[in-house]
Formats: C-alpha cells, structure tokens, sequence
C-alpha cells in the first residue's frame, strides 16, 4: 500500500484494485463504490482523485484543495432535499432548517448538471472528475439520464459512491468498474 492510501483501513482489495488502475494509468471512465456506510468510500475516492490528479506520491495541496471541494475540475453531487423551490443538499438540509419528511434523492437537474460538468474542457486537470454521493438515492428519469452519460462519458471520469449497489439499475452497474468495500472488522471500528 502506497502512502496515498495509508489512511484508509480495512479495505485492502479496494485500494489494491484502485492502486494498480493508477500504476498502469488505465483508469475506467466509471467506478462504482461498493460497500457499507462508513467504510471509507469517500475518504478512498478523495485519495483515488487525487492518485489521478498527482500521481501515487500525492500531493498535499491537491489533497486539500479535493477535501474542501475547492478544485475547478471537480464536481461532487448529493442527494438532495427540494425546499421552497431550491435544491438543498443532504449535508446542509440541518443547517437551512430544512423538514427532512421524505428522503433525498439526487434529481435529473443534478445528473444533467453533471453531463454539462463532463463536457466542457478541464481547467487544470487532464480530465473532469465526477463523484456522486449514495447514488441509489436517484429519481427514475435522473437514473435514466445517468444512464445516457455513463454510455457516452466523453474523457471525464465519474465515481459512484453506493451502499446499496443493488438498487441500481443492472445497465448503470455494467458501465462501472466496481471497487468491492469490506465492512470493518471491531478493532479496525476503534481505529477509525
């Protein structure tokens, strides 16, 4: 394990599989994120960017600027509620005030975002990078939308995050390259 990925535990087959994509430098246009909340998904698709944007050295300023979402070639999507009109993601819903009644769902407005995001050129970056956060949580006609852009990617790369893969529609599973996450062990639940 490079020092990239030193602090994610636990999740040995992940970050093998996600070390040697970037050994080779053959990277998938889509990866699917497997496993239980609380795993290491998104602490392993921030390290994962970052593997792409600066190699398996990394790069600490790369690294902050990818955890405080301050990258121009990156755009990082979640669930939402919809309040009074605007979209309020799932992060922020307790901060605005927001009545969580129903749950969040990501909407086709954010998937289209997304295509939009994937289609203009990159300002730093070799390539457009794409997380999307719980993205079992989408409409019928977002997963439908997503469904046209994993088919067509351009030279972006997306990274679904999912701890429910299952929920999935089969064809968005088929255009992914799935990156199994363990569920922890009880002494790597005390380290973490």
């Amino acid at each position: 394990m490079t020092a990239l990925f030193e602090d994610l535990l636990g999740q040995t087959r992940a970050v093998a599989l996600l070390e040697a994509s970037l050994v080779k430098g053959r990277l998938a246009p889509a990866y699917l994120f497997a496993g239980p909340d609380g795993v290491g998904r998104r602490l392993a698709a921030l390290r994962f960017l970052e593997g792409v944007l600066a190699g398996l050295q990394g790069d600490a300023g790369i690294r902050r600027r990818l955890q405080e979402g301050n990258h121009p070639d990156l755009l990082w999507v979640e669930p939402t509620y919809s309040d009074k009109g605007q979209l309020v993601p799932a992060s922020q819903a307790a901060a605005a005030g927001v009545s969580r009644k129903a749950p969040p769902q990501l909407r086709l407005e954010q998937v289209r975002a997304v295509s939009q995001f994937l289609a203009r050129r990159p300002v730093e970056a070799p390539r457009c990078l794409v997380v999307i956060e719980s993205v079992e949580a989408m409409a019928e006609g977002a997963a439908n939308a997503l469904l046209k852009t994993l088919e067509e990617p351009g030279d972006g790369l997306l990274i679904l995050l999912s701890a429910a893969p299952d929920r999935l529609l089969s064809t968005i599973r088929s255009r992914c390259q799935t990156i199994p996450f363990a569920r922890l062990t009880p002494p790597l639940l005390l380290a973490v």
